[in-house]
């Protein structure tokens, strides 16, 4: 990626790196059919569509591109988010061109777009988020991702499309145009056609059988009833849900095992995380406690 750039005339770098960003819509906002109300949302913060492609995100890539924060997700995290990577919709990678841009943002489009998105783990503090507008209830099932800043998204494109960098750098330099502008609609009415909507809500065989022990039908910040006690424990029961043990459809288990590890606690620090003090909401940006030479040893 940074060689294809070396190469660019500045202007156009600047309009891929400066000016423009990408959300990528995860199979949940296709099922969920969040993807054109979230263009609708974006829109109106001066987000405007450059075009769109799908890609494929599985295991692997999965681990790659959030490769800085994944060592301290929980197993039964990342397996729970394996399941919903691999569900049988592909992603949208849709580029976005910031009509306010810099000089009246004063940030970059990666970074406005990144705070405008909010966070899927401290979501009570998001306002107005993207993430909040969609109906985000579990950390989960968040329907989109985006680059934090011009430098993670050099990265992302590299690791998510490499055999189409190129083509992505140019369709992110591009002009705003109605071709552009129309097609990630058009990409999404197509997965929409191709795969059955769900509510992303615990089917109703399973509210009737928490009803009967007592238990809630959404978890609290704390767990749910049905949880298992201990990690091991806990990964065995997504994976006998990920291999389709109950009998339930496969969006009901997702369902299932996003309920079942919502609230579980950072398993450490991540390697890397925002600057503090440039995501306000985000989990990651707190300053660790203890003396400087303690907080550099962590890193």
């Amino acid at each position: 990626m940074a060689a294809l750039l070396d190469g660019w005339e500045p202007g156009g770098a600047d309009r891929a790196l400066l000016l423009s960003t990408f959300v990528m819509f995860k199979p949940d906002a296709v099922v969920g059919r969040r993807v054109e109300p979230a263009l609708a949302f974006l829109a109106g913060h001066g987000f405007e569509p450059l075009g769109a492609l799908t890609v494929r995100v599985d295991a692997r890539v999965c681990r790659e591109l959030w490769r800085y924060q994944i060592n301290a997700a929980p197993l039964a995290v990342i397996r729970a988010v394996d399941m919903i990577l691999e569900s049988g919709p592909p992603c949208v990678l849709v580029a976005l061109r910031d009509t306010r841009g810099p000089e009246r943002t004063g940030t970059t489009a990666a970074e406005r777009l990144a705070e405008l998105k909010g966070s899927s783990k401290n979501r009570s503090a998001d306002g107005g988020s993207l993430r909040g507008a969609l109906g985000c209830e579990l950390m989960c099932l968040n329907f989109v991702h985006a680059p934090d800043d011009p430098a993670d998204l050099i990265r992302e494109v590299g690791v998510l499309l490499p055999g189409r960098r190129a083509e992505v750098l140019s369709l992110l330099a591009a002009e705003v145009s109605p071709r552009g502008a129309a097609e990630p609609a058009a990409v999404a009415r197509e997965l929409y056609a191709a795969h059955p909507a769900h509510t992303l809500t615990r089917p109703v065989s399973t509210f009737t059988r928490a009803a009967s022990s007592g238990a809630s039908s959404r978890p609290t910040p704390s767990g749910t009833s049905d949880r298992p006690a201990d990690p091991q424990s806990l990964l065995a029961r997504v994976e006998e849900l990920a291999a389709d043990a109950d009998g339930l459809p496969l969006w009901d288990r997702i369902v299932l095992a996003a309920e079942m590890v919502e609230g579980l606690p950072s398993e450490g620090r991540p390697l890397l995380g925002p600057p503090p003090g440039k995501r306000p909401t985000h989990p990651r940006t707190v300053r660790p406690a203890g003396p400087p030479a303690a907080a550099a040893a962590d890193r």
